[in-house]
Order: structure tokens, then C-alpha cells, then sequence
């Protein structure tokens, strides 16, 4: 049983370490999401985003844009890392369980 403890403890470790690291990525990433609004006839992006219990919208400029289609990659990127981190937490809590027993 000791053996097995170990691994547990070294899995347990790995998951805190990709825990930090995702959350440093996601840190560094654009919150909010793109949302595309039509003026005049021609769409325009914004950066839409919650500060301080509502949402904002942040003027990015032209729908087609090369900065807009950037910022539509960080935020893909930044719901990639969520998504993995969501995971690694959920892992994280199970090998816990398995090392500490089920806690009422």
C-alpha cells in the first residue's frame, strides 16, 4: 500500500503544479468574448467582458480586422486552459479522495 501511496502523492503533486500553471496562462489571456455589432451597415467588434458586476463592451475596431482575429485567438486559448484546468481540478479532488479517504 505504501508503494501505491507514493505515486498518489507524486500524481497529487503534478496536478497542483498544472493547476498553478494553467492558472497563470489564463491569467495572462483577454477575458470576456468577442461580439460583433452592425453600424451602418458594416460590423464592428467589441470586447465584451464583466468589471465589477457588469459588463462592459470595449471598442476593438473593424469585424475583419487582424487585431480582432488575434483576440479571437487568446480568448479560444483561455477557454482551452479553463476547460483543462476544470479537469485537472476535478482529477486533483479524486486523488485527494484516494490518499485521504472520503470526507463526510
Amino acid at each position: 500500500m505504501g508503494a501505491i501511496r507514493g505515486v498518489l502523492e507524486e500524481e497529487l503533486e503534478r496536478l497542483k503544479e498544472l493547476s498553478m500553471k494553467y492558472r497563470e496562462m489564463i491569467a495572462s489571456l483577454p477575458k470576456g468574448s468577442i461580439s460583433i455589432k452592425e453600424r451602418r451597415g458594416h460590423p464592428y467588434a467589441y470586447l465584451a467582458f464583466r468589471e465589477k458586476g457588469k459588463v462592459r463592451f470595449e471598442y476593438l475596431g473593424k469585424a475583419s480586422s487582424a487585431r480582432v482575429k488575434e483576440l479571437e485567438k487568446e480568448i479560444e486559448s483561455r477557454r482551452r486552459y479553463e476547460s483543462l484546468l476544470r479537469k485537472v481540478e476535478k482529477d486533483r479532488k479524486e486523488v485527494e479522495r484516494a490518499i485521504h479517504g472520503r470526507k463526510k
